[in-house]
């Protein structure tokens, strides 16, 4: 395997759950910039971010995402969503529901922002929120999401307390040539 600074970078990042400040502006500006430079079907970028500092709103969270008990004044939250409206028109003109590459587009999306949150020495974890309706219909209410606009996940980011370890994952029993 071929070792550079940017690859053992990408093979070192860590879910980090335990934090010790939340982003600064520049910090959360680069973040979402990172993120906005994914790739995405048809360039359609059909990404929003809603970014969740606020302490009451970040208990309401906590209450009703089991996997995101960690959030709180020491991190930043926040949400990944996608318009699926913008997929409509080509959905309609291609006979196929194409509404799903908003998760592939903010997945890209989702990444970027961990690998960049890493690479400036901050931690992050990805929260799942879709496709569960009790997780979305929630967040659409204390958020105040639109109906076309889809929360996937909820990243929580922030100066590191303690370091989630690196778990390898390579795992050449899923490596597959030419057929399964």
């Amino acid at each position: 395997m071929i070792h550079n600074e940017k690859i053992d970078m990408i093979l070192s990042r860590k879910s980090v759950r335990r934090f010790s400040a939340a982003l600064s502006d520049e910090e959360l500006e680069t973040l979402l910039h990172a993120a906005m430079s994914a790739p995405t079907a048809m360039d359609y970028q059909p990404w929003h971010f809603v970014v969740v500092n606020d302490n009451a709103t970040k208990e309401n969270l906590r209450s009703f995402l089991p996997y995101a008990k960690m959030i709180n004044e020491n991190c930043t939250g926040i949400v990944v969503c996608g318009d699926i409206s913008l997929y409509e028109e080509v959905s309609k003109r291609d006979g196929e529901d194409n509404t799903l590459y908003w998760v592939e587009d903010c997945s890209a999306a989702s990444e970027n922002l961990l690998l960049a949150a890493h690479a400036l020495g901050l931690g992050a974890v990805w929260t799942g929120i879709f496709p569960l309706e009790s997780r979305i219909s929630k967040l659409r209410e204390t958020l105040a999401l639109p109906e076309n606009i889809v929360p996937l996940n909820l990243i929580l980011a922030g100066h590191v307390l303690s370091e989630g370890r690196v778990k390898d994952k390579w795992d050449t029993s899923k490596i597959h040539y030419e057929k399964f």
